[in-house]
């Protein structure tokens, strides 16, 4: 028709400058050795965003184009010059600037923090205080520039506390509190619209996001078989005041638009379980073994009056698995790598309820879910002297399918129910294989 195939460019510029300074003081108080550190940071981060959309367009009647140029195949007739000119095909820009921001943020931090040992147990704590403010200029029209300031100022203390009790010298607990917080980018506060290959969709900012806060309990059980050997599992609990999430909706049918939003407060808690243990007892020399798994619950509360549905975090895995095999010959001078990763299924973009149907029952949107799938990695690399060295790796050898899937509750004719399982995206990311050579000279 014309405009369904378009040309876009887009540039980003951005500069940061930042500076810090840290001191620590050693203190020696009749055989207590306490320390205190402090220090301040500062940054400044500028950004300009733009984009330009062009569309090709011809004269319907006049035109000197071949006759069946329109089911001509397409990158053929896209690639020959010949094909362009004022009374053949000629590219139209569709002006839309408020696709296009620029940004700026400055930010100061100081901190305090104390190392207290007494004994068996130790104790660091400390606090850190931030002040950020954040300018988003944006325009108000698509045809000409009508810039627009929105300002997101913040002044926040961050506490921290760690403690740490030691049993032996390979064995020991941890206990340790953290508030965080995780801002909005520039680009989640945007409301320019950009394209995200990796989703198909486009995806589209919101100027009314609020940072999340996030209150982090850890419990950690720690024992250290041999040099370089570990065992651990830890228990932990995080309480978010606002998460940022994906969401979407539907536009024009089956095209989906992405977007961030604040959720109600969540909860987050689970174990996790670390392990890194040499294979020479086995009959395996220069041989180790990496293992990281992860079961979590996690719980998004709405409240009653809302026609959000309770539901797990978008983008949290109900379990994660991270598990290796490594091979160091440090007289061959050759490392390898061969490594495992599967996580649980988990939401991608949050449905919600919108609206009423005509039986006066709210419309629902249902939650997107990016299935499981194992990515397995090989990475090797060999020294030659002092100087060559070569590395080879392949990503994702299995090459699984991605899926993204809708689960759904569907009534029969009859009156019945059935769950129904419907693929709204699939595709293959293919393997990725690298080689490397270096010189060091």
């Amino acid at each position: 028709t014309g405009n369904d195939i378009s040309r876009e460019w887009t540039k980003l510029d951005e500069h940061i400058l930042s500076a810090a300074v840290n001191d620590k003081h050693d203190f020696d108080l009749n055989g207590w050795k306490p320390s205190v550190k402090v220090g301040a940071y500062g940054e400044y981060r500028t950004r300009e965003y733009k984009t330009r959309e062009f569309i090709y367009n011809w004269e319907p009647e006049n035109n000197t184009l071949p006759a069946d140029f329109r089911k001509s195949d397409l990158p053929t007739l896209l690639s020959n010059s010949d094909n362009f000119g004022q009374d053949k095909l000629y590219l139209l820009e569709e002006p839309n600037m408020r696709d296009n921001y620029k940004g700026h943020n400055t930010m100061g931090a100081g901190y305090l923090a104390a190392t207290l040992p007494f004994g068996k147990l130790n104790v660091y704590a400390g606090v850190r205080y931030e002040y950020d403010k954040m300018e988003l200029v944006t325009n108000t029209r698509d045809d000409r520039p009508s810039p627009l300031s929105h300002f997101y100022k913040y002044s926040d203390l961050f506490p921290s506390l760690n403690t740490t009790y030691k049993f032996s010298d390979k064995l020991q607990l941890r206990l340790s509190y953290g508030k965080t917080v995780n801002r909005p980018e520039f680009r989640e506060v945007s409301p320019s619209v950009f394209y995200d290959f990796d989703l198909a969709a486009d995806v589209k900012g919101n100027t009314e996001l609020t940072p999340c806060y996030v209150q982090n309990v850890d419990l950690r059980y720690e024992f250290y078989p041999s040099r370089g050997e570990l065992i651990s599992v830890a228990l932990f609990y995080k309480y978010f005041d606002a998460p940022i999430e994906w969401t979407y909706t539907l536009s024009g049918g089956n095209r989906l638009i992405y977007s961030y939003t604040n959720a109600d407060h969540a909860n987050n808690y689970g174990i996790e379980v670390d392990i890194k243990k040499d294979l020479s007892f086995i009959g395996l020399p220069n041989f180790s073994w990496s293992f990281n798994g992860a079961l979590i619950k996690s719980r998004v509360n709405f409240s009653g009056t809302t026609l959000m549905e309770n539901r797990p975090m978008q983008g949290q895995s109900p379990y994660l698995v991270n598990t290796g095999i490594f091979y160091k010959n440090e007289k061959l001078q050759l490392d390898a790598a061969l490594l495992y990763n599967r996580i649980g299924k988990r939401i991608i973009g949050v449905g919600r309820s919108e609206g009423t149907t005509s039986g006066n029952e709210a419309l629902r949107v249902p939650d997107s879910y990016e299935m499981p799938r194992d990515v397995l990695d090989l990475s090797v690399s060999k020294k030659f002297g002092t100087h060559w060295e070569v590395k080879a790796n392949i990503r994702d050898i299995l090459a699984q399918r991605v899926y993204y899937k809708e689960f759904v509750t569907a009534t029969l004719n009859d009156g019945t129910t059935k769950k129904v399982e419907q693929i709204t995206r699939s595709f293959k990311p293919g393997r990725n294989i690298g080689l490397s050579i270096t010189y060091k000279l």
